[in-house]
């Protein structure tokens, strides 16, 4: 558990204190007009087991260090601290409060509640599904002629609106259905299969379904569910499979001929052949059927025969990038199921760029849930599957999916897909010939062969992002103050740091679409088309702080040339825009607090990684220029508060290969059938360095009230909000020392780590406040910049510059060593502060220090030419210096980066003047 909670923090944090994010929490209640609730109150006597569920939950969350997850509207104002442990509590109090906003969002405009309630009336009559009734403490069947009253009554629960300091009137109704319910994957693949299937023939009968076409998916599960999927995302933790995974039909195949592929699995437990062996009248249609709905009652009988003849996966589909939805199983941990399918979901996230969100199920033996996350958090809806309502939610969620769109489901407009093939290695091998087991099991060993032992690698077929086009109407900036519809050609995904949550930053390696000539169409480029969440409340966002470094033309520093806003993510989940502006308006309250985010496209040129740095010159170049880039933006008042080997790039620009070219034309040719040429932008020849990913900046002197975090005006307006008298709590100093600090951990100076930012900050009061702040915020930068330097030689053991650019580039060669890990690699319970003091007591030893360098990095380009060492401890000795007081070092006070420019700038001229006098 504590791995999959690990994998899905996000490689690059917004930290919030404690007691902030139980303010978003109050402050989200606010906005969606609810206020401050009781505990739950379980809805129904059919509900009770559910309501254990969720206590269960509760006590899982509070053991563990959960995910960052955005709770709902109806929050519990009692818990005086909302941190990550108390994740699974909020999502339990969110799923019982507005359950069926989730469902309602995603599926309302599919499955209708009162269409539904008539599909729930058809399948009593297909005996999928039997009812009793609570007469006089007796639970009786319900008569044939009552079935409308006991389907009205689910609608009714379906439509209620759900407050858990309320008691609803007790579910008068018991459900039952006729198939498998138990919580193993074969059970759980066959229930979506069959509810999904029965219910589009049910609608059919009704004569309200004309215009949806016959499920688009299909639920399967697979043996070996201890090996992972093929092309999965290594950094992503995933070291086996989903119990339940959903496919395309046109995933699926007849049985194989002596000419076929062989890479075909055979697949049991089909829901065809269970509906017509167990439920032969969903396939029953009368002559009213045939008059109210003919063409669509025969398009369904002809799909149904031709899916029932398919027995067969085709095994190269079965990838990642091919994966449309994943399901959890558990007897009856619905947390752990949650938690583990949230793995999946990150999973799917980090393999299919192109989605805005992702949906996921869960499933026990009594309860039904489904997940949706995008960049606010996770949104949850579970219930028990035998009460009134969910009988009703498990249709609404089985039909729904099967009937929704890539977009519905969470891809985004803006991205072309295409299917592309990808050569990777077999993952299910075994004794071939023999048939699989009826129930695969986590503890049993499969018998499936599907690829032979001799096969070294199978060549995936699957979807990649082939084309992105962006609306004028959504320009923020452009160069040259035009708003076409742009287009780009995407030649490979370069960098995808997302996580399930947050930011979820991805770049691209594109070309740009300019005029045509003629019947050519025209592409330039390499450029980076960067995709993240921007924090509407952060200061780089508020403020524009982009365009401010651009108009101040700060020196190195690579700045998007154009810029496209896209929707925001409250927008997106469904909110009206009163809803959003009052939300928006109340986080502005809170300082310091993540508030709603804006999808962001941003175009830059496409730069070469330090790790392609040509030699020794331009390698020290280019963190000289590192150096007067932070100056540069010091002088703007401007920090850029993430420095990382990432966001360091080289500024000199080399020609692409010609096949990269000529590849490009050709795919974009067959692509769009006309003809196409690609050609490279123009090239920059300066050698040195840019510093980019400028949209975590912040100002260095924050205005006093934005520093102190307690503004009177901003207090009375949360206060009013909240429509309570009570002020506000802030958190103590030793809860959250510092407030928020922003960062990518390993690279995070040490006074930030320990101390937070130099506006909260404790100092000596025999400084001034303003010197220090003048001296601190440059410093750290500058710290950061030294972090970046030894980790990058910790990352790779010599310069990349065998592959030929623009092609994707390892961000890490290697794993960073034991020490390293100690302090890089935050520990689950550890704070920052504490991470903080682990990576002091590091660095403060220059003679430990030292020798971990020579033993680490033996035999490295790093330790054959001394010069790069020689280079760090040059930085090294203009940030620390020795102490009086012990042989431990401690940071300079009083550098700035002018300083410490002057002394790389000598120890390079030094160095060239060695090793010019020594090649004579």
């Amino acid at each position: 558990m504590t791995r999959a909670l690990a994998a899905l923090e996000a490689e690059t944090a917004e930290l919030d204190g404690a007691a902030t994010y139980e303010e978003r929490t109050k402050v989200e209640a606010v906005a969606r007009g609810t206020a401050a609730l009781a505990p739950y109150t379980p809805r129904s006597p059919a509900s009770a087991e559910l309501s254990k569920e969720r206590d269960t939950a509760q006590a899982s969350a509070s053991k563990t260090d959960s995910t960052p997850v955005k709770s709902g509207g109806s929050t519990d104002m009692s818990i005086d601290k909302l941190t990550r442990a108390h994740v699974e509590v909020h999502l339990a109090e969110e799923l019982h409060s507005r359950r069926s906003n989730l469902i309602e969002c995603l599926f309302g405009s599919l499955v209708d509640i009162s269409s539904c309630a008539e599909i729930l009336r058809e399948f009593l009559l297909m005996s999928i599904l039997s009812v009793q009734k609570d007469v006089d403490g007796e639970w009786k069947d319900v008569p044939k002629q009552d079935f409308k009253a006991a389907c009205t009554d689910a609608a009714i629960h379906a439509n209620e609106a759900v407050t858990p300091s309320e008691v609803s009137p007790p579910d008068p109704y018991r459900w039952k259905w006729s198939l498998p319910t138990q919580a193993s994957e074969a059970a759980a693949a066959l229930f979506f299969n069959v509810v999904a299937i029965a219910a589009h023939a049910a609608s059919i009968r009704l004569a309200n379904a004309p215009h949806h076409p016959p499920p688009s998916l299909r639920f399967v599960t697979l043996p070996n569910p201890q090996r992972a999927v093929p092309l999965s995302n290594e950094s992503a933790a995933q070291d086996c499979r989903p119990d339940v995974v959903a496919f395309d039909l046109s995933a699926f195949c007849q049985a194989p001929t002596a000419n076929s592929s062989s890479l075909l699995f055979p697949l049991d437990n089909s829901p065809f052949a269970y509906i017509r062996k167990n439920f032969p009248d969903v396939l029953r249609f009368t002559d009213r059927h045939k008059s109210d709905n003919g063409p669509a009652l025969r398009e369904f009988e002809k799909w149904f025969e031709e899916q029932e003849s398919k027995t067969h996966l085709d095994m190269t589909r079965f990838c990642w990038p091919e994966v449309e939805l994943t399901a959890e199983a558990k007897l009856s941990d619905l947390a752990n199921a949650i938690l583990q399918e949230l793995v999946y979901m990150r999973q799917q996230r980090r393999t299919q760029p192109w989605m805005r969100s992702i949906l996921g199920l869960v499933v026990t033996t009594k309860v039904v849930g489904v997940l949706r996350a995008d960049t606010l958090g996770v949104e949850q809806c579970t219930f028990n599957r035998d009460c009134s309502r969910g009988v009703l939610d498990s249709i609404r969620i089985c039909l729904g999916v099967v009937r929704s769109t890539a977009l519905q489901r969470g891809q985004h407009e803006v991205f072309e897909l295409l299917h592309t093939k990808t050569l990777g290695p077999p993952h299910l091998k075994s004794n071939h010939g023999r048939s699989s087991k009826t129930k695969p099991s986590k503890t049993a060993k499969s018998e499936v062969d599907v690829f032979s032992a001799e096969d070294p690698m199978v060549e995936y077929l699957h979807r990649t992002v082939r084309f992105i086009t962006l609306r004028g109407n959504h320009l923020h900036y452009s160069q040259d103050g035009t708003r076409p519809d742009t287009r780009f050609y995407v030649h490979h995904l370069v960098q995808d740091s997302g996580s399930l949550v947050g930011r979820c930053a991805r770049i691209f390696c594109v070309s740009r679409e300019t005029e045509s000539e003629g019947d050519v169409r025209n592409f330039i480029g390499p450029y980076a088309l960067k995709l993240y969440n921007a924090d509407c409340g952060s200061d780089c966002f508020k403020d524009d702080l982009i365009q401010l470094a651009r108009d101040g033309q700060a020196k190195n520093v690579l700045l998007p040339t154009w810029e496209w806003y896209y929707s925001d993510a409250l927008s997106a989940r469904g909110f009206p825009p009163e809803v959003v502006k009052t939300y928006t308006d109340a986080q502005a309250a809170v300082p310091n607090v993540a508030s709603n985010r804006q999808e962001v496209f941003a175009q830059s040129d496409l730069k070469r990684l330090l790790v392609q740095s040509a030699n020794y010159d331009e390698f020290v170049k280019a963190f000289i220029d590192f150096v007067e880039g932070i100056a540069s933006l010091a002088e703007k008042d401007l920090l850029h508060r993430d420095l990382s080997i990432g966001n360091v790039l080289l500024s000199k620009d080399i020609a692409c290969s010609p096949s990269f070219l000529s590849d490009a034309a050709a795919s974009a040719q067959a692509i769009l059938g006309t003809s196409v040429a690609f050609t490279q932008r123009t090239l920059e020849q300066r050698i040195g360095g840019l510093i980019h990913d400028f949209d975590m900046a912040g100002r260095a002197h924050p205005p006093p009230e934005t520093a102190t975090g307690e503004s009177g005006a901003k207090a009375d307006l949360l206060t009013a909000l909240l429509k309570t008298n009570k002020q506000v709590e802030r958190p103590a100093s030793s809860a959250q020392p510092g407030g928020p600090r922003k960062g990518t951990p390993p690279f995070m100076a040490i006074r930030l780590l320990i101390d937070g930012p130099p506006h909260l900050a404790a100092y000596d009061v025999s400084r001034s406040h303003k010197l220090f702040r003048k001296y601190s915020s440059t410093r750290r930068q500058l710290h950061s910049l030294l972090f970046v330097l030894v980790l990058f030689f910790w990352s790779h053991p010599t310069f990349l510059t065998d592959i030929p650019f623009p092609k994707p580039v390892p961000a890490q060669s290697r794993k960073w060593p034991p020490e390293v890990l100690r302090w890089a690699n935050r520990p689950a319970g550890f704070s920052l502060a504490e991470l903080g003091a682990l990576k002091r007591g590091f660095f403060q030893k220059p003679l430990t220090l030292r020798d971990t360098l020579d033993r680490t990095l033996d035999g490295d380009l790093w330790t054959q030419d001394p010069a790069f060492l020689r280079f760090f401890w040059a930085l090294y000795g203009a940030l620390w210096t020795g102490s009086d007081e012990g042989p431990d070092w401690v940071d300079r006070f009083y550098v700035t980066a002018g300083d410490v420019q002057k002394v790389l700038t000598t120890e390079y001229v030094t160095t060239v003047s060695q090793k010019e006098i020594g090649d004579q």
